[in-house]
């Protein structure tokens, strides 16, 4: 009979390299997960009944977020930058990971100053990268505290320098309008003022089919997804298309093309779904896809949406003399009935699309009332094309047989980008 081997039982120190906060930033951020995440931790902290401002001031030296919100007591600010805690639950931030990764992300060094309402004192927490890796110890970490503060203010300033991410005046654009999209439902609830370098982000609207939204409210294994959806108006664009998704009231991804197949061009799905009961990916950056509940709602997003993925029929080309897209109702104008011209385009409502041969100086008013144009002949310096420019509607001229193929109130996309034109089926 064998012996039974002996183990010995030890215990080792596990205790993280330091270098960990820095590694972990390196996630795949986007410069606006980065500061997105910031401006969660402003939200998760607004006061009942008033309005929560949020202002993001970037130069090239700095980056600064300050918030109105309740601030942090002596305990929580102490916690924020320890790594991996937090005691949020149902709230944006729920990883204790966001403010550490995001500023480190950003720039090498930041400070954190937070005071709550009533309260004299300031807490302030100090970084820098460069005297971590070098010093810094896991069990002591400096805090600051300031007193003889107004206990009338309350709210969180966090100061990120000497800068790794550089921006572009385009890029501060996209990041206004991103955070738009982001913090949409916030800013629609009038909960939220996101002001991003003076200037206030607006909530992001897409050109709709006929201005339509459709309610959906879809219940899977798990859980239930509810909001809108609608057909967006594009050119030939293969990527900019899905929801956007939202849970609690936080964008967690764009473009997101769950249930839906690439059959989309012109005509594209978009919409927004507020999600409960998928599991989130710790960085919040997405929804658990291996999950259960995931493949379900899945599932029930395919057969919902399954008959809603008809291509529209381009039907005529032509050359793009006003860009712009939209859709609407065809109203064809004999231009040869030169006595009863004036109730020939009495046909025209507001918002109709007018197709013709060719305009003339009488067609003005019709135009006026009319949201496109599109004609037999012309080119980019015919009497249509000016016209459109000059009122600011999309128009396609020169199609050669518009007033042929088209029929006096059929619905068109008139896409004034790529001259082209598009019927559809509701």
């Amino acid at each position: 009979m064998k012996k039974a081997k002996k183990i010995e039982k030890k215990f080792i120190e596990i205790t993280p390299h330091r270098s960990i906060l820095t590694k972990i930033s390196q996630t795949g951020y986007s410069i606006q997960e980065a500061l997105s995440e910031l401006i969660d931790n402003a939200i998760d902290a607004r006061l009942p009944n008033k309005k929560l401002i949020v202002k993001i001031n970037i130069t090239p030296q700095k980056i600064e977020v300050i918030d109105n919100g309740r601030g942090m007591s002596e305990i929580e600010s102490a916690r924020a930058i320890r790594l991996g805690f937090s005691s949020k639950k149902n709230k944006l931030g729920e990883f204790g990971l966001g403010l550490k990764t995001a500023t480190s992300f950003l720039g090498k060094v930041f400070e954190l100053n937070t005071t709550q309402i009533n309260s004299n004192k300031r807490y302030i927490i100090k970084y820098s990268e460069d005297d971590w890796l070098k010093n810094g110890d896991w069990n002591e970490y400096p805090f600051y505290i300031e007193n003889g503060v107004n206990k009338k203010t309350s709210g969180t300033v966090v100061v990120i320098k000497k800068l790794k991410v550089k921006f572009s005046d385009k890029l501060l654009q996209n990041i206004n309008t991103e955070f738009g999209a982001r913090f949409g439902p916030f800013i629609n609830n009038k909960e939220v003022d996101i002001i991003f370098n003076k200037s206030h982000c607006k909530s992001y609207e897409s050109t709709l089919l006929e201005d339509k939204k459709n309610k959906i409210n879809i219940k899977f294994k798990g859980g239930k997804a509810v909001g809108w959806w609608g057909y967006q108006l594009v050119g030939l664009n293969k990527s900019y298309y899905g929801f956007s998704t939202f849970r609690r009231g936080r964008l967690v991804t764009t473009y997101d093309k769950t249930g839906l197949t690439p059959n989309q061009d012109i005509r594209q799905i978009i919409g927004e779904l507020h999600i409960e009961g998928i599991p989130i990916t710790h960085d919040k950056k997405g929804w658990l896809q291996s999950s259960i509940e995931y493949q379900a709602l899945e599932k029930a997003m395919r057969i919902y949406f399954k008959k809603f993925e008809r291509k529209p029929r381009r039907v005529l080309a032509g050359y793009s003399a006003s860009g712009g897209k939209v859709s609407g109702v065809v109203r064809i104008i004999d231009m040869n009935m030169s006595g009863s011209l004036s109730k020939e385009l009495a046909k025209i409502k507001r918002g109709d699309i007018l197709v013709t041969k060719m305009t003339r100086p009488p067609f003005l008013l019709g135009i006026k009332r009319s949201k496109g144009i599109i004609t037999d002949l012309g080119g980019s310096l015919c009497h249509a094309a000016i016209m459109s420019r000059e009122f600011n509607i999309p128009a396609v001229v020169g199609t050669q047989n518009a007033t042929i193929v088209l029929k006096d109130g059929q619905k068109v996309i008139l896409d004034g980008d790529n001259g082209n034109i598009y019927t559809y089926e509701d």
